[in-house]
């Protein structure tokens, strides 16, 4: 069924008061309002996702490190993924001075992302080829292909990207992303949207809360018309002057992106309004208020209200790294068949990822649309394979689907 983003907008634009730690409301020109319901207040009242915070901050690590040829022994990089990090140093935290959080276990310990992460089989997975692949021509699953890349990278000494063109370093990130991140917390939101949640109310929902990875107040972390990407000054903000508490004070980075896609789309003035990131977070915070009340009679629509936001960030995220691509094919001869070079391999990583993202989560796709945007972006960048003009066409095919199920403007998308 295909449900409309844009219906919870002007429910969930509630206003701020003068003073305090409250969410910022945003109109579609990006200037920040105020008015309205003043007893409203913006911060979310739990603390209780360490776990979830963890995993965060672990898929961030293990991004950067599979990059780094001086960080990417295999054996560290299963650490990280198979629940002995507790007395590894929080990479996140290197150049910040936090709350005591020096080490994973200071957050939460035994946080295992090997046992969070699907073993489905991921769409057109068997199409992958040799050097980006362990079973090239056979179903592989993500936590098959993560192990994969860590020992490319670890042992083999491979990267940053594969004789394909495939960065290892986006796909160890990216993937985690998909599963658990996005996967653990949609399927969670969308308990929730079902009313299929009876107990452990307040425990579940923090879990999606933390997945997602917002901050605990969000005002002072936005900045929609500052010229760059929404987060007002990096991810990190010592709130209360006591360090920085990465479960509170951090923005993690699917709360990231949903800033700054939010922040793109509120700049260009578009109406109705793309703000996913307050849609999502008052959403989260009104909610989790209702279970500390015990009032649970408008929490199936506050979870789905996060869930569609969190799920159309997904979807801007693989029309983002599109477009990325179209940018650089631009500039060529029609007629020139794709080669090394030709396009960014990071963002066709970011694409290809995101996209096997909504596999784990999607309302408005079916399978076919998906497997045609997957076909679209490729199972790598296709050097020596199609003419710009031919890729050029796949991506835009690509965005279509994407801009129809999501209804997304035209000026949005091409924003984005």
């Amino acid at each position: 069924m295909q449900r409309s983003l844009f219906r919870y907008t002007t429910a969930f634009l509630l206003p701020l008061l003068a003073v305090g730690l409250v969410l910022t409301g945003c109109d579609s020109t990006g200037s920040n309002g105020g008015g309205g319901d003043e007893t409203a207040t913006f911060e979310y009242p739990s603390n209780n996702y360490g776990a979830e915070t963890v995993t965060n901050l672990l898929a961030f690590e293990l991004g950067v490190r599979v990059g780094n040829a001086t960080d990417n022994s295999e054996s560290a990089l299963l650490d990280r993924y198979e629940g002995n990090a507790d007395d590894i140093t929080i990479r996140a935290a290197q150049d910040l001075t936090t709350e005591g959080q020096n080490v994973y276990s200071d957050i939460q310990g035994g946080v295992d992302l090997s046992s969070q992460v699907s073993t489905a089989d991921l769409l057109r997975g068997n199409e992958l080829e040799s050097p980006d692949s362990p079973n090239a021509g056979s179903p592989v699953n993500t936590d098959e292909l993560l192990r994969y890349y860590f020992q490319e990278a670890g042992a083999n000494n491979v990267g940053p990207a594969t004789s394909n063109g495939i960065v290892l370093s986006q796909f160890a990130e990216k993937m985690l992303l998909g599963t658990p991140l996005y996967g653990q917390g949609a399927a969670i939101l969308s308990d929730f949207a079902n009313e299929n949640v009876s107990s452990n109310r307040a425990e579940q929902w923090d879990a999606a809360f933390g997945y997602f990875g917002f901050p605990r107040t969000l005002e002072p972390f936005v900045d929609y018309e500052g010229g760059g990407e929404g987060l007002a000054d990096g991810p990190a903000r010592d709130i209360d002057g006591d360090g920085v508490d990465l479960t509170s004070e951090y923005v993690h980075t699917w709360a990231a992106y949903a800033i700054e896609r939010s922040a793109t789309a509120e700049a260009n003035s578009e109406s109705p309004s793309n703000n996913f990131a307050q849609r999502a977070f008052e959403a989260l915070v009104q909610g989790r208020k209702e279970i500390a009340n015990e009032n649970y009679e408008n929490l199936s629509s506050r979870a789905q209200t996060a869930l569609d936001a969190w799920e159309a960030t997904v979807a801007v995220n693989v029309i983002h790294y599109i477009n990325s691509m179209e940018g650089s094919l631009s500039s060529l001869d029609d007629g020139k068949t794709v080669a090394q070079g030709d396009i960014d391999e990071g963002a066709w990583g970011e694409a290809k990822a995101f996209a096997w993202s909504l596999q784990y989560y999607n309302s408005e796709l079916n399978t076919t649309q998906l497997n045609d945007i997957l076909k679209d972006v490729g199972n790598a960048p296709p050097y020596g394979e199609v003419t710009v003009s031919d890729y050029e066409n796949d991506l835009a095919d690509a965005t279509q689907i994407l801009q129809d199920a999501y209804e997304f403007s035209n000026s949005n998308v091409a924003a984005w």
